[in-house]
This record gives C-alpha cells, sequence and structure tokens, in this order.
C-alpha cells in the first residue's frame, strides 16, 4: 500500500510533531514529502552542521536518518522511540549543499518497525545508508 495523506491528518501530525521538537528545530530540517512508509526530509549544510574539515558532521547526518526515519514510523500512525541504529557514510556532503534524506519502513511489526533511509547530496549522489530498529509506544492519536 503506497498511500499518500490527501486528508492531511496524519501529515499535519508529523509536521507539529517536528514543529515541537527542539533538536530538529535547531537544526532546520524541512520535510520534503509523506506518504504511507516513506518521508523525505531535507538538510542545507551550513557552518554549524559542519566538522574541522568543513563537510557534515556524521552526527548531523545520522540525526538526520533517524528523523527520516522515525517520520516514516508516524506514517504508519505509530508513535516509537529509537532501540537500535547503524549507518554507513560513503560520501562527505560539503558546506551550502544540501542533504536529502528518503527515508522507509521495510517491517512493520505489532512491538518494532525496522527502517531503511539513504542520504543523497545535491548532485544526487549516494552519500549514506542507514538502518534503524524502532520500538512502538503507542498509537498516534490524530
Amino acid at each position: 500500500m503506497n498511500k499518500t495523506y490527501d486528508d492531511k491528518s496524519v501529515s499535519d501530525y508529523i509536521n507539529h510533531f517536528y514543529d515541537d521538537n527542539p533538536f530538529t528545530n535547531h537544526l532546520g530540517v524541512d520535510i520534503i514529502s509523506i506518504n504511507e512508509g516513506k518521508v523525505s526530509v531535507a538538510l542545507k549544510i551550513k557552518h554549524e552542521h559542519t566538522n574541522v574539515y568543513g563537510i557534515a558532521h556524521g552526527g548531523v547526518i545520522m540525526s538526520l536518518c533517524d528523523m527520516a526515519m522515525g517520520a516514516a514510523c508516524l506514517s504508519m500512525s505509530k508513535k516509537v522511540v529509537t532501540i537500535d541504529m547503524n549507518i554507513n557514510i560513503i560520501k562527505s556532503i560539503a558546506q551550502e549543499d544540501t542533504a536529502l534524506v528518503k527515508g522507509c519502513i521495510i517491517h512493520n511489526g505489532k512491538s518494532t518497525i525496522v527502517a531503511e533511509c539513504e542520504v543523497f547530496n545535491t548532485a544526487k549522489k549516494l552519500c549514506a545508508k542507514a538502518r534503524g530498529t524502532f520500538f512502538v509506544i503507542g498509537p498516534i492519536r490524530q
């Protein structure tokens, strides 16, 4: 099933959820698209997102992945917390470039959800891949 949320109820919930999140607000993450089981987010890499080499800090990339996969879980009408996550950073993302992160659900269980995501730069080059396991703490309230 690849439902798009035309009624905006779950989409509005996800946008509001992240509006109230101080950390994602501090990073400046933009939600690009929300579909059932799939969420894309983007971040223009600014100086405060970089390490000493002038490239996106690995923690920023990991945080973007966690957000995209967590939002994909929310798109399944489930609130979750991260219990495990791994990442392979393949290519750096320079300051002033934009990271586009596409998260999707690969297992939607009763008590856990497994998600994956890919991170691309503006040139559409694959920069990182991540996988996370999330513990379902309850349904979202619409």
